[in-house]
């Protein structure tokens, strides 16, 4: 095979090839030539060119989301290096196999005025599981090391640094060698210790509250926890980034529930056993909520990169898969004796009604928006959100139990949802991807739009109410008399964007232009579609002032 001339870089494609990461992502530069002419000799490596670095590195964490599996970014020296910082600390904070090779100078030309020379080695330092600095010498050893930290659980990003020398250009002739695989550890169990301690606190705990962050879709968790769930003792709190799904038995809408509980009724719903279970929460209500009504014991399951205290008050990290934690609690034989998880059902059920309720009568806005895009969602997609007013508003609604919901939640930054969503619509281009943004979320990502790679499986749902909506929901800049400089208000439209980037573009302005123009949006096509629905002349936080007003009567 004729490949690049440098050996460790040739050894290094076909490592990780080895170990089935086999979709790469490159940004076009000089100093990373032997890297790109490395992967795309590669007979078993796809290589996606994304031109900003920014964007790439979301348009790799959509493909690893999408295939749960590595993937791998290469960029050139210099600032480019800096700007994967967004994706990768996404990547680490939701535990993303993100494989960053970034192409480097010689150490003699750092800080000696030669030009894209910056400090790269250990530049991601606060937010990357582990950091190399690829050479000549132990090259197999050190990939072989990084493969192992990008694979091993809990996983999250290993960065590469590579110093070359030039030329860079050159090939050479390369024979394919098989590597010695890679041995990952099993997973952890539980010690008859860990099953002695939970099974007392367990039986002895009448209010047990089960709250569960954002996950994968994993069916042998969802059997297990609809079993969990008939504990009469037992809440089980979700959002719909969890992917677990059934309306009769969890809650589904914690924000919804928590607005029905009153001063008198705290006791009653405080838990005295708190599991929590995957990544971030969104809700601050209930942050808030169990942050002054502590938990006695307060246990966080799941394998972790860092121990994290979401709640302020944890007792026992416990570091197992939950399916096999769940699997032996459900083992546990005793009766319980409390109604805990009926009383917060309740409130669920209630809350639903109090909901539909409010929607008959709601006016055009932002909430009404999204009762009718959810409603009138196609089965079986994958839905991205994008962060801040979007992902909350979506989880005042019941979650669809085809739909499969993804979030950049790790850090929960505006900056790279787009670019998310369309590298997960590439790496699966049999299924249909949707994205709902917002309009600062939108025009600060369109970049992602900036590449060859713009499925006609992809849709865009762009909801633009001229300005950073969730800075009128909160309370602090809503109350500020500089409100306006957090809102930002705007005129920008997207709909020359989508012109420079040949995107079928739908705008609307009124509920009656929107439900005439649903139907043709979702239709197949050649193109990406782009629906913008302009609610900017509507006081939205008021309506969703005055819909949790209504909740709470």
């Amino acid at each position: 095979m004729q490949t690049t001339s440098f050996t460790h870089i040739a050894e290094l494609a076909e490592i990780i090839v080895q170990n089935k990461i086999t979709k790469v992502v490159i940004s076009p530069g000089s100093r990373n030539a032997p890297l790109i002419i490395a992967f795309d000799s590669h007979p078993l490596i796809e290589i996606f060119i994304v031109h900003d670095e920014r964007s790439a590195a979301f348009f790799a964490l959509g493909m690893a989301d999408e295939l749960n599996e590595g993937v791998a970014i290469v960029c050139t020296s210099g600032s480019a290096v800096l700007n994967y910082a967004p994706a990768i600390s996404e990547a680490y904070y939701r535990q993303c196999p993100l494989l960053v090779l970034s192409a480097d100078r010689p150490e003699t030309l750092i800080d000696h005025g030669d030009g894209q020379c910056i400090r790269q080695f250990n530049v991601f330092s606060n937010y990357i599981k582990e950091s190399f600095q690829l050479e000549d010498e132990n090259s197999k050893s050190l990939v072989n090391a990084a493969v192992k930290g990008l694979l091993s659980f809990p996983r999250g990003p290993i960065h590469i640094n590579i110093p070359l020398e030039e030329p860079l250009y050159n090939t050479a002739e390369y024979s394919l060698a098989t590597t010695e695989s890679i041995e990952f550890e099993n997973s952890k169990t539980l010690t008859e210790g860990d099953k002695v301690e939970i099974t007392e606190i367990w039986k002895q705990a009448d209010k047990k509250l089960l709250i569960i962050g954002q996950m994968f879709p994993n069916q042998r968790l969802q059997i297990v926890l609809d079993t969990l769930a008939n504990d009469s003792s037992v809440a089980v709190l979700v959002e719909n980034t969890s992917n677990i799904k059934k309306f009769t038995k969890f809650c589904h809408s914690i924000d919804r529930a928590l607005a029905l509980i009153s001063e008198d009724e705290l006791d009653d719903f405080k838990p005295d056993l708190l599991v929590s279970i995957g990544g971030a929460i969104i809700s601050k209500k209930i942050k808030n909520f169990l942050r002054i009504n502590k938990p006695t014991h307060n246990w966080r399951v799941g394998e972790f990169t860092i121990n994290e205290d979401t709640y302020q008050s944890k007792s026992k990290s416990i570091d197992v898969k939950p399916e096999l934690f769940f699997e032996y609690i459900n083992a546990i034989d005793y009766v319980p004796d409390s109604n805990y998880g009926n009383k917060w059902k309740a409130k669920d059920f209630i809350s639903q009604d109090k909901h539909n309720e409010y929607i008959q009568t709601c006016p055009f806005s932002d909430l009404l928006v999204f009762d009718f895009v959810l409603d009138t969602l196609p089965e079986g997609i994958n839905l991205q959100m994008s962060n801040s007013s979007v992902v909350r508003y979506c989880q005042l609604f019941n979650p669809i139990q085809s739909i499969n919901y993804f979030a950049n939640r790790g850090v929960s930054g505006i900056d790279g949802s787009t670019s998310t969503a369309l590298g997960m619509a590439v790496a699966n281009p049999s299924k249909l991807h949707v994205l709902i943004t917002g309009d600062v979320s939108f025009f600060y990502d369109s970049n992602a739009l900036w590449n060859s790679y713009l499925p006609a499986n992809f849709r865009i749902v762009l909801i633009n109410n001229n300005g950073g909506g969730i800075f009128n929901i909160i309370d602090g800049p809503k109350l500020s008399k500089q409100n306006k400089l957090f809102v930002a208000p705007h005129h920008g439209k997207a709909e020359y964007i989508c012109k420079a980037h040949k995107i079928d573009y739908i705008g609307v302005n009124s509920f009656v232009e929107l439900e005439g123009n649903i139907e043709t949006f979702y239709q197949e096509s050649n193109n990406v579609k782009l629906l913008e629905i302009n609610t900017s002349n509507t006081d939205n936080s008021k309506v969703l002032k005055d819909y949790f007003s209504c909740l709470a009567k």
